[in-house]
């Protein structure tokens, strides 16, 4: 956690529930799943996934802080 690489990580994560992560330390998720039961097209899923990206922080919170963030744990993120 010495180095603060956040806004060039590339490392995405899609739950087996349907919910893309785009960072694994942060609580937020967008819900692929809602979107294709509505029948977005692919442009739409597209442009869901860019905005998510997009919103990414350039930098994630301290070990302190993280450690007490709810969070879903690993098993249940999957990867």
């Amino acid at each position: 956690m010495s180095d603060q690489f956040c806004g060039t990580c590339n490392r995405l994560r899609m739950t087996a529930d349907g919910n893309l992560k785009v960072c694994l330390f942060g609580n937020s998720e967008v819900s692929l799943r809602d979107a294709m039961r509505d029948h977005s097209d692919d442009s739409a899923l597209k442009e869901l996934i860019e905005a998510a990206v997009k919103r990414k922080k350039p930098r994630h919170a301290g070990v302190n802080v993280l450690a007490s963030l709810k969070n879903r744990p690993m098993i249940l993120i999957g990867g």
